[in-house]
């Protein structure tokens, strides 16, 4: 393979281990070093990556290589999956602060993450595509002045979005945790990032949990935003659709769309 080729010009040295291939991106680890081949849909992925493991060292892993042209990663090894503790909880309550502080630290490059091709889904540009969705599903339309005031109550400035926060993307090596695997990101209001993190641990974990997640996440941010919280989990399960969309992945889409339906619309 010719990525792995590049890969070991730049000190990848082991065995090769395929890990997934997906229409996306295609991940193998070799030797300790982790070879990531992002699709066009997902090249975004290698300048965003690159940028944010500058400038977040204790929070990003290293980038040992980059190709953005040829959409190619070779990232430093990041160590365990939160997900593999035995309690989780600790781990969010340290990691989610953390992440906050990136994403407010990320504002202020949001318009070169943008113009590197970093997927727009800023609250003031969804309800025109809403409308366009609407027109496709008419179930949607109804709710369609209900979206519009929502997304106008967002008032934190746009930032980056992971929209894959879950504990298999949170790892922890030498007493730090680092945030990987930003090919789902995009430019969005911060908050909805937790609508992935929170359908996660009620999923896998307790619903028990959220409400101290949900402070953890916010402290950072002060105080009173509970209200934008909610808002933002509302327009960011219609953003998800749109990311979908976006990937062409029929199945998840259509399970978004109902998700939407029954938890959003139907509300």
């Amino acid at each position: 393979m010719e990525a792995v080729e590049w890969a070991r010009t730049h000190g990848a040295d082991g065995e090769v281990e395929p890990i997934s291939d997906l229409p996306w991106a295609r991940v193998t680890r070799i030797g300790d070093l982790w070879l990531k081949e992002c699709r066009p849909v997902q090249a975004y992925e290698v300048l965003l990556t690159v940028a944010l493991a500058w400038r977040w060292q204790d929070r990003v892993p290293p980038v040992r290589a980059a190709d953005p042209l040829r959409g190619w990663l070779l990232l430093a090894d990041a160590g365990s999956p939160i997900a593999s503790f035995g309690d989780a909880l600790d781990a969010w309550l340290s990691a989610l602060p953390l992440y906050a502080e990136l994403q407010q630290g990320e504002t202020a490059h949001v318009s070169v993450h943008l113009a590197s091709g970093v997927p727009d889904l800023r609250s003031e540009t969804l309800p025109a595509r809403y409308a366009v969705w609407a027109e496709r599903e008419p179930r949607l339309a109804p709710f369609a002045p209900r979206f519009a005031e929502l997304c106008a109550s967002l008032t934190r400035p746009p930032t980056v979005q992971h929209d894959d926060l879950h504990e298999s993307n949170v790892y922890a090596r030498d007493g730090r945790l680092l945030f990987l695997d930003w090919g789902d990101s995009c430019i969005a209001h911060p908050f909805a990032t937790m609508l992935i993190t929170f359908r996660y641990v009620a999923h896998f974990h307790d619903a028990s949990w959220l409400p101290l997640l949900r402070a953890a996440y916010l402290e950072p941010w002060g105080k009173g935003l509970d209200e934008e919280l909610d808002a933002a989990l509302q327009v960011a399960a219609l953003a998800r659709l749109l990311q979908w969309e976006r990937i062409g992945d029929t199945e998840p889409l259509e399970r978004n769309l109902r998700t939407f339906l029954e938890t959003v619309v139907a509300a």
